[in-house]
Order: C-alpha cells, then sequence, then structure tokens
C-alpha cells in the first residue's frame, strides 16, 4: 500500500524546492593576473612592452592619452530572480612616461567607484512632421508608370566603355 504525503506538507516541500534552486552565482569578468605577475611592475624600470609581456594587453587605453592603460575586472554576483549586483571591481592604472617606462601604478577598487548619470536631452531633428493624410496623399501624382524599355539587356552597361 502506497503512503500519501500530508497536504499540509505540500507547500513547504515546494517551498524548499524553490530556495535550493536560488542560490549564489558569481560571475567573474575581465583582467586575471596570475598570481604575483602584478607586484613584479617596478616604476622607473620596465617598458610598455615588458608589462605586455608580463601581465598582457591592458582592458583599455585611455581616449586621449595611449600613455595610460588600464587593467579591469570585476565580480558580479545575482541571487534567483534578483539583478545582478557588483560585489568586488579593481582597477589598475599604469602611466607610462614619454620615454615608455612606467611613471606611475594607482589602484582603484569599488570604494573608489563614482556613479554617472546619463543626459536626459534629446537632440531634435530637422525636417517636417507629416500627418497621417500627408503621408497618405504625398505621393498621387508622383509616379508616371512603368518605364519603357529601348531595348537590350535591362541590366547591362549603359555604355562609355573603350
Amino acid at each position: 500500500m502506497r503512503r500519501a504525503v500530508p497536504l499540509a506538507l505540500a507547500p513547504l516541500a515546494l517551498a524548499l524546492v524553490a530556495i535550493t534552486g536560488c542560490n549564489d552565482v558569481s560571475i567573474i569578468r575581465g583582467f586575471s593576473p596570475s598570481p604575483g605577475t602584478v607586484d613584479k611592475l617596478e616604476v622607473n624600470s620596465q617598458s610598455r612592452e615588458d608589462v605586455q609581456r608580463l601581465i598582457g594587453s591592458p582592458s583599455a587605453v585611455a581616449t586621449f592619452n595611449p600613455n595610460v592603460w588600464y587593467y579591469i575586472s570585476e565580480k558580479q554576483e545575482y541571487w534567483g530572480p534578483y539583478r545582478p549586483w557588483i560585489s568586488e571591481q579593481n582597477v589598475i592604472q599604469i602611466t607610462f612616461n614619454e620615454s615608455g617606462r612606467i611613471s606611475s601604478l594607482r589602484y582603484y577598487d569599488l570604494e573608489d567607484a563614482q556613479n554617472i548619470t546619463m543626459v536626459a536631452r534629446i537632440t531634435p531633428t530637422s525636417g517636417k512632421e507629416l500627418t497621417v493624410l500627408e503621408q497618405l496623399l504625398g505621393n498621387v501624382g508622383k509616379f508616371t508608370g512603368p518605364a519603357k524599355q529601348t531595348g537590350g539587356n535591362p541590366g547591362a552597361p549603359t555604355g562609355g566603355g573603350g
């Protein structure tokens, strides 16, 4: 004989299944150096080529100054249906002098981050807003009918060759 589960335990079982499906997930993105490689960087002694060989290509180069390189990494976490949030962020800024040697190293983390609000202005476009009636009647009388072919291949070039 089969034993039935009491109906009072069904919501509890459903809740347990739902909770176990909502586990904490972490996603790591960006620059991931080998342990100890960033510690080998020294100011005034290494060149761009040395940095690339040691830790790899930069995540970004400054827009107006190619002597500033950024190595960026972040860790995002999310739980169940909630939106992901950034739990960890690391940025290494390497500045090179004119001779191509490291002039400064700066480290930034999540506490140094700032929220940037987007500009909500809209750029107006030139032109005329047409009403529905103007759109429907705008092309009346502009069509002359099918084009007359004078013979030959309609896809052939129209002369001018050699």
